[in-house]
């Protein structure tokens, strides 16, 4: 494994492969490293053993977290797509502001082995403290992330290319980007992918709606319109539950999950689609549950953490009526003080679901 990889730069000093064994074991027994920053190191002497794949953990975000055996080639193979898009090697920095429990963080990592750029790490969080100081060459995050830097002068202008996924990127959020001179991205992407096939430019001059597929991977769409995906450093199809529009051999446009349908009275209803409308419409950030209901199944709820007023959920609902076709309206809007979300910080909709019950409940 480590003949295949250059090395890393970490704190400006450039580590050859088969010296970084010993430095990440010296580091984790000097005891005086942060427990995420010991997972970091631990991570690199994992990848670097004689074993031939990683056991990664998918995020959970429809359901209870599964293993995934992911082969340490194919995670190679994927990092080397991303390095000779955005053309990195040694002399660049890579940003890791994400926990290396999840494939997005582990991912970092791995492109800085493949390609030599030093590797800069600040710990995990909603926050991470980005200070814009120095030029940083690629980073990823998730949008919760990004929303609460966006307003710090130039944590975010300092990231040359900055890769957002794990969760939809709200239009609240996109056109606040569009004013960042870097260079923006929304990502495709899972663990069992080795992270992104897919990226769509979210600010400059070639932004576009849909997602374009990384070289040599192919898609088409399954009976049930969802996506699948072959490439050539994955050793299987992968069959998604996200719906698609298929554009062409290499584009898509991502519609949403299947398994987060929502039914009332017969009518299935896409939340990711509905709420993306809603903060359009009403410009902040806003989710839809459907909870039981004897009529319809399903009633359709908004959530948002915005504080609302009896008269101002009226005005809101009557400009969502006169925007939206009428079996996609809500029935009533709840507000929480905060959004649950999971250990990768994207929104838990079967928790939201939960709380949604229980207030409407006590109602």
């Amino acid at each position: 494994m480590e003949s295949m990889l250059p090395g890393i730069g970490i704190n400006g000093k450039f580590i050859p492969a088969g010296e970084l064994p010993f430095f990440c074991r010296q580091q984790v027994n000097k005891g005086s490293l942060s427990p995420w920053e010991i997972k970091i190191l631990q991570f690199i002497l994992r990848f670097l053993d004689p074993s031939d794949s990683i056991v990664q953990e998918s995020s959970g975000t429809t359901g209870i977290p599964k293993e995934i055996n992911l082969s340490k080639d194919s995670m190679i193979r994927s990092a080397l797509q991303t390095i000779k898009k955005f053309r990195l090697g040694k002399g660049h920095t890579a940003l890791l502001c994400l926990s290396t429990d999840y494939i997005a963080g582990k991912m970092m990592i791995v492109r800085a082995l493949v390609s030599g750029m030093d590797l800069i790490w600040i710990e995990p969080s909603a926050c991470p403290a980005v200070s814009g100081k120095k030029i940083v060459d690629l980073c990823a995050m998730v949008p919760l992330q990004v929303y609460n830097l966006i307003g710090k002068g130039s944590a975010i202008s300092g990231i040359k290319n900055l890769l957002i996924g794990g969760s939809e990127i709200s239009p609240e959020l996109e056109s606040q980007l569009r004013k960042v001179p870097s260079r923006i991205y929304e990502t495709f992407g899972m663990a069992e992918t080795c992270s992104h096939i897919a990226l769509r430019r979210i600010n400059g001059l070639r932004t576009t709606p849909w997602f374009s597929t990384m070289p040599g991977v192919k898609i088409s769409a399954d009976a049930r319109s969802c996506l699948v995906i072959e490439a050539p450093f994955l050793p299987d199809k992968v069959i998604t539950n996200d719906a698609v529009d298929i554009l062409g051999n290499n584009r898509f446009l991502w519609k949403g999950r299947i398994d987060n349908l929502i039914n009332s009275g017969g009518i299935k209803i896409n939340p990711e689609y509905l709420e993306k409308r809603i903060v359009e419409i009403w410009g902040y950030e806003s989710y839809v549950v459907g909870i039981p209901d004897k009529k319809l199944g399903q009633k359709l709820v908004m959530v948002t953490t915005h504080p609302c007023s009896s008269g101002e959920k009226a005005a809101i609902l009557d400009a969502l009526r006169d925007a939206l076709p009428p079996y996609h309206l809500p029935a009533e809007i709840m507000v929480l003080h905060s959004f649950p979300r999971n250990r990768s910080l994207k929104i838990d909709r079967a928790r939201l679901q939960e709380e949604t019950v229980k207030r409407a409940m006590k109602s």
